[in-house]
């Protein structure tokens, strides 16, 4: 994208953020906050459902953001007395945990525990009065110094490290909760005092020794695009808070995997703004524009996504205020110094086959719009599903076959039961059935061997994932052509003649027609035809659902079929081709030529 362009792309982005800004505390101005209440705290307790106490929380913690950034946007008298009144509120709640991340029944202490929305309360409030200081008023920043005080500085100051897994975890949650804490003690402690001093070394032994280790070499995230998104956020506010706090003497930045990292959000997005949705990921995810522009201002390899993909102010259901507030401050930022000739826009990454090898990904896109990602690894991943050779394919904004990323977050997504839902299951992956067996859960299940050609070609060797013996070897080969988005696949299975079964199984959102060994899939404007490399193939689908990530119901369709035969060499081959093809070619349009 040339400079012009990103001007023009990025400012109509910016000019409508603040317009809905403006917009939304016009609208909530005169509505009070939903209340949380003991009943809608119980729920999770009595039945696992997060949804409907988070959904009160995070409305409040909705007004808290509109009102910060409409006061620090506009400075009006109005906007600020009605901030006041709902700090003060949020000030007043008995837990700023939610009721997922406490244990009342055994806990005392419940209502002090520093959980990821504690961790951002504490930050937000910090944040929003030391920078209206002078404007708001000193009883209310009193009250956030008392509240922050006693919720996280105190516990977390007299606690023996860890204080809780996160401070010594690879995950989001070292970041988050980590570095909201760090930002509030900048904010609001005094300046090299002890209990400063001894937070701040804390956070920053933890980003730096835990966190980042939790990223490959190669930058992935391995928990999905989202938690990028979501642990950059804080990593990076930390970071840069810290670096002009310490007057460059504290520089996070330094460390040696972070321009990786940085570069690793745009490789996860396709032309069509669809996104690699591995893990708990999403098909279509969107980004954080301030975050993306800090770290283009950053780090020369790191890309900006299609700028129609960025977060507004109403995309994140969460509200969390560091990543709103990065949006007002860091896109300006980015804006100016590009009108000012400063800086230059990411160059765009032109590679057909981008290879992340260290967490065995590919992702592949074509001329003609199509795309296709790959992965090995192994089945105990963060936020893991038992996916290792599994792929997506889509062409243009139409997923087709499908990786169906992150299902509803309840009590049993998080337990033993994880692997009851189809989306964490291999069964709703594009990966092969052993002996009507799936992938099994755990790092000793995984892929053996991982080789991309940066040409189009994918070999993953996987037959570890599904821990049965009888399967002696398991090798996927991808071929993709990056002219016109037609992707070859090959599976070879070893096998003895004690082996009952071995089942191909695709998955698609799209009710598919199958016609001998021709599959037809129909996205809203595009198509591909799956053409089986076994004449007589039973080819059946079953019908599935799971419930995404909102708690919404989406139907799933599995398309599976017998793999039958070896050869002399005793290997079994299954072969299979995705290709576009007209919207209207499939038996019943041949039919009905109006379809």
């Amino acid at each position: 994208m040339d400079r012009e362009q990103m001007l023009e792309e990025l400012s109509e982005f910016y000019e409508g953020y603040l317009a809905d800004i403006r917009n939304e505390a016009e609208r909530m101005r005169d509505t009070g906050m939903p209340r949380l209440t003991e009943e809608l705290f119980a729920i999770f307790e009595q039945t696992g459902d997060r949804g409907a106490y988070e959904k009160v929380y995070f409305q409040r913690r909705k007004y808290l953001a509109v009102f910060g950034l409409k006061a620090i946007l506009d400075r009006q008298p109005a906007d600020i007395r009605r901030l006041e009144e709902i700090i003060s509120e949020i000030c007043s709640e008995e837990c700023w945990a939610v009721p997922a991340h406490v244990n009342r029944s055994e806990d005392r202490e419940w209502r002090i525990y520093i959980d990821l929305f504690a961790a951002e309360t504490a930050q937000a409030l910090s944040e929003i009065v030391s920078v209206l200081e002078g404007e708001i008023s000193e009883t209310i920043r009193a009250r956030v110094k008392e509240e922050v005080s006693r919720r996280v500085f105190m516990p977390f100051v007299k606690s023996v490290p860890p204080y809780s897994s996160w401070e010594y975890g690879t995950s989001n949650w070292c970041a988050v909760c980590g570095g909201a804490a760090g930002s509030a003690a900048m904010y609001l402690l005094e300046k090299d005092s002890e209990i400063q001093k001894r937070i701040l070394e804390r956070i920053c032994h933890s980003l730096t020794e835990y966190y980042l280790k939790g990223f490959a070499e190669d930058g992935t995230c391995m928990e999905g695009l989202g938690y990028f998104t979501y642990g950059m956020t804080y990593f990076t506010g930390f970071a840069d808070q810290l670096l002009r706090f310490s007057s460059g003497r504290m520089d996070l930045f330094r460390n040696r995997k972070l321009e990786s990292i940085a570069a690793f959000q745009a490789k996860c997005y396709f032309p069509s703004g669809n996104t690699v949705s591995f893990s708990d990921g999403f098909r279509r995810d969107t980004f954080r524009a301030g975050l993306a522009c800090y770290l283009a201002m950053k780090f020369p390899r790191a890309g900006i996504p299609p700028v129609a993909r960025a977060s507004g102010l109403n995309d994140d259901p969460n509200y969390r205020w560091m990543a709103l507030y990065q949006t007002l401050i860091w896109t300006k930022q980015y804006l100016d110094r590009l009108r000012k000739g400063e800086i230059l826009p990411p160059k765009e990454n032109t590679a057909r086959q981008v290879i992340l090898p260290a967490a065995q990904w590919t992702i592949c896109s074509s001329r003609s719009g199509a795309g296709m990602a790959a992965k090995g690894g192994h089945n105990g991943e963060s936020h893991n599903h038992n996916d290792v050779g599994s792929f997506l394919y889509l062409i243009g904004e139409d997923l087709l076959l499908t990786d169906l990323g992150s299902g509803e977050y309840t009590r049993d997504y998080f337990s033993d039961k994880r692997y009851e839902h189809l989306c964490c299951r291999s069964l709703g992956h594009n990966v092969p059935l052993i002996d009507g067996g799936e992938q099994l859960c755990g790092k000793e299940y995984g892929c053996s061997g991982f080789f991309a050609d940066g040409n189009g070609r994918t070999r993953i060797r996987f037959e570890k994932a599904y821990g049965n013996p009888k399967l002696k070897s398991l090798t996927r080969t991808l071929d993709w052509d990056a002219e016109n988005g037609t992707l070859m696949v090959e599976d070879v299975f070893e096998i003895p003649d004690d082996l009952c079964s071995v089942r191909e199984n695709l998955v698609t959102q799209r009710k598919p027609e199958i016609s001998g060994n021709r599959i037809w899939i129909r996205g809203s404007r595009r198509a591909c035809r799956i053409t089986v490399d076994i004449p007589d193939a039973d080819i059946c689908c079953i019908p599935e659902s799971f419930l995404n990530h909102k708690g919404i119901r989406e139907d799933v369709f599995l398309i599976q079929w017998e793999v039958t035969g070896t050869g002399e060499d005793g290997k079994a081959r299954s072969r299979f081709m995705a290709e576009e093809c007209r919207f209207d070619e499939s038996p019943s349009a041949e039919r009905h030529p109006s379809v």
